[in-house]
């Protein structure tokens, strides 16, 4: 039991340590939350990165996830491609504030918001890295004990990522409520602006890998 509460713990511990770091999903949550205007999209972009973890972790399990470290770079470009196409849409398209109506997220949404957190997910590099290494070794560890370590591990995980982006979802939602029309337009902008420079830096990590 002791070594279950400390793969719970500790995996939970890192996914908040992880979730914390400014990256490409938490500026998604904040920008999808202050143009939804609710705290919903963090919760359903975190959602979808749990989507995107479980097959992952499936897969470490039956250790077949082997990435050559050549690889690597292209992740970074492909990844860093999608980021900046993700903010230079997201900039060009009319807001739905714009458009007439806020807030409440439909079913549509519910679903673009899910596959939007896997897709964030798979396109940061730094993503796949760490379960390569420091997700295989958890893994690795849980399955000394067994599937239920290994359920532990992933449930707190999630939990985790879960608690984090739907804090600083309802914390964007409430921000945009309150800081006015221009400040949620400059809000918003800042926040695709981000992405991009995000996805730039990715793209330009790539090509150093390739370069050097």
């Amino acid at each position: 039991m002791s070594s279950l509460v400390e793969i719970a713990l500790t995996s939970f511990v890192v996914a908040l340590s992880g979730a914390l770091a400014p990256g490409p999903l938490m500026v998604t949550a904040v920008r999808e939350s202050s143009s939804n205007r609710s705290s919903k999209p963090g919760l359903l972009l975190s959602l979808g990165h749990a989507f995107a973890e479980a097959p992952v972790t499936i897969i470490l399990v039956y250790g077949l996830l082997i990435v050559d470290k050549t690889v690597l770079p292209y992740l970074s470009l492909i990844g860093g491609a999608f980021l900046v196409a993700t903010g230079l849409l997201a900039i060009l398209k009319p807001s739905r504030r714009n458009l007439g109506y806020e807030g409440e997220t439909g079913r549509r949404g519910v679903l673009t918001l899910i596959m939007l957190g896997a897709a964030v997910s798979f396109s940061n590099p730094y993503w796949t890295t760490w379960w390569v290494t420091i997700g295989a070794a958890y893994v690795s560890k849980a399955l000394a004990i067994g599937g239920l370590g290994v359920f532990f591990f992933y449930v707190s995980h999630e939990m985790g990522d879960l608690l984090v982006l739907g804090l600083v979802s309802k914390a964007a939602a409430n921000g945009a409520e309150s800081i006015g029309e221009k400040g949620f337009k400059i809000l918003v902008a800042v926040c695709n602006l981000a992405i991009m420079m995000i996805g730039v830096y990715f793209m330009l990590e790539g090509v150093r890998a390739l370069t050097a």
